[in-house]
């Protein structure tokens, strides 16, 4: 429950520095399970500043194609993509029963959903998807 908290406040937290207006870089630091996980808007996508290339796939799971922009650590991924949620829900979906994840939990809201998925060593990874104009940031937390 820690996690997916954590995974709100950082969604949060990237919504209010996605806005066409220039503002002061600042550290949020965000409590995790087991700690807690400094992120600097500098290490995450931007909408509208040049941010990593995203990768292929991030603690053995995948990254959807054609993401735009992407960054992480061994705590989460979070990348851009222009997508609708629902293909990035299928995608996960279709991508993580192939890996031998299944579905465990479901949230929906007006512009973010979340997506909990358990491995058969009980392991649990969420999908945060939130809506954005026409593009949908993702996050994941393992």
């Amino acid at each position: 429950m820690k996690k997916v908290i954590a995974a709100h406040l950082l969604l949060l937290t990237l919504i209010a520095c996605s806005g066409t207006a220039q503002s002061i870089p600042t550290v949020t630091e965000v409590p995790t399970q087991n700690a807690t996980v400094t992120v600097a808007p500098s290490a995450l996508p931007h909408s509208q500043t040049p941010a990593s290339q995203p990768i292929a796939e991030w603690n053995g799971i995948p990254i959807m194609p054609g993401a735009r922009a992407g960054a992480g650590d061994e705590e989460g991924y979070v990348f851009t993509i222009q997508a609708t949620p629902q293909q990035v829900q299928e995608y996960y979906q279709l991508e993580l029963a192939k890996l031998g994840w299944q579905p465990s939990a479901q949230e929906n809201s007006n512009s973010s959903l979340i997506l909990s998925f358990l491995d058969s060593a009980s392991a649990t990874l969420t999908v945060s998807i939130l809506s954005k104009g026409d593009e949908v940031l993702v996050l994941l937390v393992k």
